[in-house]
């Protein structure tokens, strides 16, 4: 009796850890009552199962379907942007659109990630790379601007993945609004490292020509990159002085900076 007990336990045991295949336990020879009560905790295991796969079906339609919606708003928005008059509206218009295309980037990365049975987590350096690629079709009518990008490759969670993309998004959109006027030359930089002691650090710089901080301390933009990094548990700076060029800065602290490592981006460099 003590013998099929413990083969019973070690079948809960193995559907409690998700490694438990229905079948896969022989009572052959167990007392009558033990033998049903495997088989009935087989049929159990079956039944989670089955209910998993199910659950796993939905949640990948869902995400699959959120990602497509976002696409849909993302491209009326641009529609819309191209009919105003107004520089102001437009530009609103394309920084909102902005905004949606990186949580439709984000959402893709969650679809992805469920897709293939992922941990849940995203590298900076992809997730840069394609929001890099995203910046340059966006402004592609702004050529007299030099943009780069460079990242290290860094595991984080799909949670802290959102407010970094939304944070980059300000900071780079706001550089070209703003950082050059009247079609003047010059560069933006969008820059993501850690640390050896696990502060990371996404930066987007401009050589434009600056402003004096206290003029612009309660715009939209900054209070939306304030709010992301409050999200990330960071702390959030802007610099920047009259023809001296702007940065802002992200830094939070990691959950596992061992993750890391150098990556190359397409019009980026290495990070050592």
């Amino acid at each position: 009796m003590p013998h099929w007990l413990a083969t019973l336990r070690a079948q809960v045991g193995r559907i409690a850890d998700g490694n438990y295949v229905p079948g896969d336990t022989d009572c052959t020879g167990a007392p009558d009552e033990l033998r049903a009560l495997s088989v009935d905790i087989d049929r159990l295991a079956a039944i989670l199962a089955e209910r998993d796969t199910i659950r796993a079906a939905l949640a990948l339609e869902v995400h699959h379907r959120v990602k497509n919606n976002l696409q849909i708003v993302a491209s009326l928005l641009s529609l819309q942007a191209g009919r105003t008059k107004s520089p102001e509206v437009q530009e609103a218009l394309v920084q909102t659109r902005e905004r949606i295309e990186a949580l439709a980037l984000v959402q893709h990365a969650i679809y992805e990630q469920a897709n293939d049975g992922g941990q849940p987590s995203l590298d900076v350096a992809n997730l840069i790379h394609e929001l890099c690629a995203q910046f340059r079709r966006t402004h592609s009518n702004r050529p007299e601007i030099a943009f780069s990008c460079e990242s290290v490759s860094l595991l984080v969670p799909l949670d802290s993945a959102l407010p970094l993309a939304l944070f980059a998004v300000e900071a780079v959109t706001n550089a070209y609004a703003y950082a050059f006027p009247d079609r003047r030359k010059g560069s933006i930089r969008l820059r993501f490292t850690v640390s050896k002691s696990g502060l990371a650090r996404m930066a987007v710089m401009d050589d434009g020509i600056g402003y004096v901080s206290a003029d612009s301390e309660r715009t939209t933009g900054r209070l939306l990159m304030g709010g992301f990094a409050r999200q990330l548990q960071g702390k959030f700076a802007i610099s920047s002085k009259p023809g001296a060029g702007t940065t802002a800065r992200l830094d939070y602290r990691t959950l596992d900076y061992s993750l890391s490592r150098p990556a190359v981006l397409p019009g980026g460099i290495s990070i050592p």
